[in-house]
């Protein structure tokens, strides 16, 4: 046999066809191939490695050794990397001198058992974290089922954490079957795309996910990604849906709106009439129907638009149960908000703003006995300010005589009076008080109360601020 360095009399292929019928004539198949094949495929590697889609700079690879270690040296070759890391059991670790003759590489081998998957995570999760920046190659080449399974797993999870892994594999372009073996010069390294990355169903699978838990923004992020990555210009449909819930609960309905609108131009257009999200579409006009008309409050400041008041109250009351126990402040944030604004509707009706409500001696007389009343306390200690607070609003509808304020048992307002008075003191404001579970749930009750008439008045009934389907 001449030496790896000299030149080869014949290409892979005639080589290929003499051993063919060395093995016919009786020859030992994996003695010959040792002999006359493998030589020059390794010397074929050493210089120019076949890698598709093309060669790529690794600085580490990580593979998995069986009991056939020629297809792991190629892929040692093929990959290149400067620190090259072995995966292997007690029974193949006899073939490692082999390996780093054949490859000429240093190597550190690691045991595991030819079964213990787990191990195989945490090795690569080690290695990973070892070389956080560097390009790395995980080779599922060889190895038990149960080998290349971990390290495919593995891999195609820590791509998400560590973008710059790839997992590769030694593939050939033809088998022949007679000596059941892949034909020799047909082997290459393949490079194999992250089905994560290379199919929308398994990204529309995520934004589904992300989408049912309300995480809009994250949702919409997969579906712009899908565009780009299959050329459908369906998913910008949703894409658009996520953008519209994501600015909603982000309290901005100028985006929201312009998010809305755009979708139903477009699920208006021939292109898209078969579209899933048209099965949807008296909801979502009705939605954004009622977002307009609360972009349209916010611009005006007129608690005469109604149905900007109750879409607002209402996304801050549902705001505050979806943060719920988790979040007891921010709960707390939204009712005290959902509650001001339905409370304001109400003196508007009388034709008096919170923050001037021009009261003569005598209403300022008559507040200063109602609070007391809720207080229960003298009225000499009581305070009215010049603006109108919660508990105010709540005392001066009642001494109005406001059907639904009035409705409202005393002892009830007693027992909300605390949680009333304490709102200024609350964390996020200028305080330093948390409020429990239950007296958000009593804040939200009586707003639940108020956005009740109010949605009778407003003429906006049966609007769902539920998420529509995506129909997939």
């Amino acid at each position: 046999m001449k030496p790896l360095g000299a030149p080869l009399p014949e290409d892979l292929g005639v080589l290929w066809e003499r051993y063919k019928e060395a093995v016919r004539a009786g020859g030992n198949p994996q003695a010959l191939y040792q002999e006359m094949v493998w030589p020059a495929l390794l010397r074929k590697w050493r210089e120019e490695p076949s890698v598709y889609p093309s060669p790529q700079p690794f600085a580490v690879s990580v593979h998995t050794l069986g009991t056939s270690p020629e297809a792991t040296a190629l892929a040692i070759l093929g990959a290149g990397a400067g620190k090259v890391y072995v995966l292997h059991t007690a029974e193949s670790a006899r073939f490692l001198p082999r390996l780093r003759e054949d490859t000429a590489k240093d190597l550190y081998p690691i045991e595991i058992g030819k079964s213990d998957v787990a191990a195989i995570y945490r090795a690569v999760k080690q290695l990973l974290e070892k070389h956080p920046d560097l390009p790395v190659a995980l080779d599922l080449t060889s190895g038990t089922k149960a080998m290349s399974a971990g390290l495919a797993a593995a891999g195609f999870f820590f791509q998400r954490f560590f973008p710059r892994v790839r997992v590769v594999y030694v593939d050939n372009e033809d088998y022949d079957p007679e000596l059941r073996r892949p034909r020799a010069g047909t082997e290459r390294l393949v490079i194999l795309p992250n089905p994560h990355e290379a199919l929308a169903e398994v990204d529309a699978l995520f934004a589904k996910e992300l989408y049912g838990k309300g995480e809009f923004g994250k949702a919409a992020q997969y579906f712009g990604g899908m565009v780009g990555k299959t050329g459908d210009q369906a998913y910008a449909l949703y894409k658009a849906l996520a953008e519209m819930y994501r600015a909603w609960r982000a309290l901005d309905p100028k985006e929201a709106v312009r998010q809305g609108k755009a979708l139903l131009g477009k699920l208006s257009e021939n292109a898209w009439l078969n579209h899933p999200l048209n099965g949807n579409r008296r909801a979502l006009e009705a939605q954004v129907a009622l977002l307009e008309r609360v972009e349209r409050f916010l611009d005006s400041q007129d608690f005469g638009e109604r149905a900007g008041v109750y879409g607002l109250a209402q996304t801050l009351l549902r705001l505050s149960q979806e943060v719920g126990e988790g979040q007891p402040v921010l709960a707390a944030l939204y009712a005290y908000r959902a509650l001001e604004l339905l409370l304001q509707e109400r003196l508007a009706l009388l034709g008096r703003r919170a923050e001037a409500p021009g009261l003569s001696p005598e209403e300022e007389g008559a507040l200063r006995e109602e609070l007391a009343r809720i207080l229960q306390i003298e009225p000499k200690e009581v305070r009215v300010g010049a603006k109108l607070g919660l508990l105010d609003l709540l005392a001066f509808l009642r001494l109005k005589g406001d059907p639904v304020v009035g409705a409202v048992p005393l002892p009830e307002l007693q027992g909300l009076a605390g949680v009333l008075k304490a709102r200024n003191e609350a964390l996020l404001i200028h305080g330093f008080r948390v409020p429990t579970g239950k007296q958000v749930g009593q804040l939200q009750g009586l707003a639940r109360r108020l956005l009740q008439d109010l949605e009778a008045r407003s003429g906006v009934q049966g609007v769902s601020l539920d998420p529509v389907p995506l129909g997939f």
